[in-house]
């Protein structure tokens, strides 16, 4: 990413109050899509705020979604070891669940991120902590709980809202989403998990794992739809496997209540069916965060949220924008980075200003064996014209496969005509660790064969992504 390592001019903290703003740069969302940025401004002697509603800062990675999820994966796995653990000659005895100790491992995940400290750091950094609801008055000119702040620049980083779908009854039966999933009681004896995204194989995969008995619904012909259809379906024999009945192309109608069930009416275009549950956790995906009075300031937006170009400005040329409110992905590491750029490009000339490049952003599942990708699929590929190489191969060839009894997994890689590499997939114990080599490639326009020639050490997993690469043709 260039011209990103660029020098700041110092300036007077009080510079920009002789220009009659409160701030030089109102940050509004504490999560990684501004506070990168509202430390890298900060840095430079200018006068920073972050505004922010949620009753905690940080933003919902480190402290309701990414962050705590892994921490009940990573619960589940060591359940998962324990009854696997006689197949390799070790007793444990009779397994069993403290939910509360569960609990308590995950809580204590999250205090070790820092959270419940963020608004000390913050201060430590020179950046006042504005709590409440931003709206703009005009393109320079916040209300916070009724008092009036002007900034010459403003980052929105704003996040995002779960998306409920108007399903009938359902506001009456009522549901969960990810975050009171994440503080019930106990795992429900029974759950519907309605849809197949990241987030909802997460959940059902976490809540199959700890007892419950899972059915999970996708409208769409497939889980993780933005993936290889050999992943999804691959993901879905694993879950079926796992004891969680999928029902993709699925769609539920509507939702009622029977003494202390739920139970859902569903149909995938030909049949009907109808399940009765303890508990609904809704995952149909997200929608920008967007009640900011973002008309006021001549800031354009869609249902997709915030309209930027590539340096991360709107339409209003003081205002920027990163994270989830803008896109194209709802990842922390994605938030970040356009942070950084937002950070350097607003106080930066036009001529200096740094472009995002979402060429080779690495996505990930957390599921058990995880899920992970880079660039575009094969289809992807297809339909700009270009008729795709492909590398496929089953992870069960290689010595790590048989050293760890982990014979489910594939690697896909996708090239164009000179073998260059465009897109990879790969489901495998360590698909998250393994998936940099390839995005690294995709950053510098890698070939395939320059990865099938390297030494990969033996016995790794890495030693996969090698045959694959030698498999393109």
């Amino acid at each position: 990413m260039q011209n990103l390592q660029f020098r700041y001019k110092k300036e007077a903290r009080m510079g920009s109050r002789n220009k009659g703003y409160d701030y030089d740069l109102i940050v509004i969302g504490s999560g990684s899509g501004g506070n990168v940025a509202a430390s890298i401004v900060a840095k430079t002697g200018k006068r920073v705020a972050i505004a922010d509603e949620a009753p905690k800062l940080g933003g919902e990675c480190p402290n309701w979604a990414c962050v705590p999820t892994k921490a009940l994966l990573r619960a589940g796995e060591f359940l998962e070891m324990a009854h696997e653990a006689p197949k390799y000659g070790i007793k444990t005895g009779k397994v069993s669940v403290d939910w509360k100790k569960v609990k308590a491992y995950k809580d204590l995940v999250v205090s070790r991120t820092g959270t419940s400290s963020a608004e000390s750091f913050f201060k430590s950094q020179n950046i006042d902590v504005l709590h409440g609801h931003a709206h703009f008055l005009d393109k320079h000119t916040v209300t916070i709980k009724r008092k009036r702040y002007t900034a010459r620049k403003f980052l929105i980083a704003s996040g995002t809202k779960s998306f409920i779908p108007p399903i009938k009854g359902i506001e009456e039966v009522g549901y969960i989403t990810y975050e009171q999933a994440l503080d019930v009681a106990k795992p429900p004896k029974s759950l519907a998990v309605i849809g197949g995204g990241a987030i909802g194989c997460e959940f059902a995969q976490i809540f199959n794992t700890f007892g419950s008995k899972v059915i999970q619904f996708e409208a769409f012909d497939r889980l993780l739809g933005r993936e290889e259809p050999e992943v999804a379906e691959l993901t879905k024999a694993i879950f079926t496997k796992k004891g969680i009945a999928v029902k993709t192309g699925t769609i539920v109608h509507s939702v009622e209540k029977k003494g202390a069930k739920k139970v859902l009416h569903f149909g995938d275009g030909t049949h009907k069916g109808t399940v009765s549950v303890d508990e609904v956790l809704i995952a149909t995906g997200k929608v920008p965060n967007v009640d900011l009075g973002l008309e006021n300031a001549g800031v354009k937006y869609t249902r997709h949220g915030i309209e930027t170009n590539l340096t991360m400005q709107t339409s209003q040329t003081n205002i920027f924008a990163a994270g989830d409110v803008v896109g194209p992905y709802a990842f922390t590491h994605t938030a970040a980075y356009q942070s950084r750029l937002a950070g350097h490009n607003m106080f930066a000339r036009k001529e200096n200003r740094s472009r995002a490049d979402y060429h080779n952003i690495p996505r990930c599942v957390f599921v058990s064996p995880e899920v992970a990708s880079v660039g575009i699929t094969e289809q992807e590929v297809r339909d700009h014209g270009i008729k795709p190489k492909i590398g496929l191969s089953a992870v069960n060839t290689i010595g790590r496969s048989n050293t760890e009894n982990a014979k489910t997994g594939l690697i896909k890689i996708v090239c164009n005509q000179k073998g260059t590499i465009l897109g990879a997939s790969i489901v495998a114990p360590r698909a998250g660790e393994m998936i940099h080599e390839l995005a690294v490639a995709i950053k510098y326009r890698a070939h395939a064969h320059d990865i099938a020639d390297m030494i990969h050490a033996f016995p790794t997993w890495s030693e996969a992504v090698k045959l694959a690469c030698a498999k393109v043709k």
